[in-house]
């Protein structure tokens, strides 16, 4: 992920990832706030981000409500890209990278970043003074969330089967 770019905000509620990838995470990672054993015990479970904040570098640190400890992006994930949610709402559930474009751009001498549907339309065009890191994190992010969940946090909606009657109004 993109250094001071988080991909969750405080307040979401997320699903800290498998034991499989919690391990995996503990074996490899060599730096600060390493993964404990205690915090194993709560691989697939869900809960609401408390904090956000930066460690030295731009690494990205989250601590939740319930759960203890200090957990790192990589151990977390989207809770509406699986389970009942996802079976419930497929289109809603894609992967954000998996549908949307994000590129950096110029309109009017002013640098932005533009976020286009499959089609071309361009459902967000954000003035950034840096769009291209600007661009890059977002792609980073769309990465690892729903296109629901991505429309959420940079703020525009989404074109969905329910709402496509809403285009054609007058």
């Amino acid at each position: 992920m993109s250094a001071y770019h988080s991909a969750f905000n405080a307040g979401e509620y997320v699903t800290i990832a498998d034991i499989e990838t919690l391990r995996a995470f503990q074996q490899s990672w060599e730096w600060h706030h390493p993964l404990t054993d205690e915090q194993l015990a709560f691989a697939g479970t869900n809960d609401r981000i408390a904090g956000v904040s930066y460690y030295h570098g731009g690494t990205t640190l989250y601590e939740f409500a319930e759960t203890p400890g200090v957990w790192h992006e990589s151990c977390l994930r989207d809770p509406t890209l699986t389970g009942d949610y996802a079976r419930r709402n497929p289109e809603a559930a894609t992967t954000a990278a998996d549908y949307y474009t994000i590129a950096a751009d110029r309109r009017g001498g002013l640098p932005v970043v533009v976020v286009r549907d499959p089609v071309g339309r361009e459902l967000l065009v954000a003035f950034q003074f840096n769009a291209e890191d600007m661009a890059g994190a977002m792609r980073d992010v769309a990465r690892v969330r729903s296109r629901i969940n991505f429309e959420w946090k940079y703020g525009f909606g989404g074109i969905y089967s329910a709402n496509k009657r809403f285009l054609d109004a007058t």
